[in-house]
């Protein structure tokens, strides 16, 4: 296992990997600027066989898993070589690629735990109100967190950090409300382009029912309306049928593309 300190160290690694090949795979889908974030905060670890590599990212108490392989065998190998631990890892595809990757990590003793599926926004963007939310400061930053970590499935939706979630407020992308000057909703997301990415949208369960969430939904869209996007994305819980028709309800169709979140909670697999 080897602590990675910059990107450079990482590519170095990567580099090693045959990537052209019809077999390569891949769930590592991290820009090199949260890689480098990442080394920086001293949360990345990497386990090379050569063949393969698993980059191992520290969230609370449990890794993430994204790997880099020849082929499933290599990824197969780098698997079995893990130490005891609690590890998650998304495999995102979908049809027959899918479910060779995930029967791969099962034979490793992981288990899918849920999955989520993509959802895009169709149709046209109406400019509407967008004072409904106001965009976080980052001294509110924690009390955003503190509201996640209340609401959220820690393994399926990733919890940022408080420092992360700064730099968001910081950029504009942050917004809240609060009711009685408590944050009770907040929605991040991220604008790149035309396309536009809904990254989290929630409400604390003591609010529901009162216009939070579609105060925070109309503020992104008039956003999105001012910034001229084209396409907007978001992942859903698959199976939360409530949600899915939310979304439904702001012009969201899922796209077939699926996210399977595994996990492996024991010891090395034997």
């Amino acid at each position: 296992m080897e602590l990675l300190r910059d990107w450079d160290a990482w590519r170095r690694l990567i580099g090693a990997v045959p990537r052209d090949t019809k077999t390569y795979t891949t769930n590592l889908y991290a820009t090199r600027e949260q890689i480098e974030g990442w080394c920086a905060d001293g949360r990345l670890c990497a386990l090379s066989t050569g063949q393969a590599v698993l980059l191992l990212r520290a969230d609370r108490s449990f890794h993430h898993i994204h790997h880099v392989a020849r082929d499933l065998t290599a990824l197969a190998n780098a698997l079995g070589a893990l130490h005891a631990g609690t590890y998650t890892a998304d495999i995102v595809g979908q049809g027959e690629q899918l479910d060779e990757v995930c029967a791969t990590y099962a034979a490793s003793g992981f288990a899918v735990h849920t999955f989520l599926q993509r959802m895009v926004h169709v149709g046209r963007l109406e400019a509407a109100r967008e004072d409904d939310a106001t965009i976080a400061a980052p001294g509110e930053a924690a009390e955003v967190v503190a509201l996640l970590e209340r609401l959220l499935d820690r393994f399926a939706e990733q919890v940022p950090e408080v420092v992360a979630l700064q730099q968001e407020a910081r950029d504009g992308r942050l917004l809240i409300v609060r009711r009685d000057g408590v944050i009770v909703g907040m929605l991040l997301y991220e604008i790149k382009g035309r396309m536009a990415h809904l990254r989290l949208w929630h409400v604390d369960d003591t609010a529901r029912g009162q216009g939070m969430g579609h105060r925070l939904m109309r503020s992104f869209l008039a956003r999105c309306a001012q910034a001229q996007v084209q396409r907007v994305v978001l992942w859903v819980i698959g199976d939360n049928v409530q949600s899915i028709a939310i979304y439904r309800h702001y012009g969201f169709v899922p796209d077939g593309l699926l996210d399977r979140i595994m996990i492996r909670r024991e010891g090395p697999h034997r």
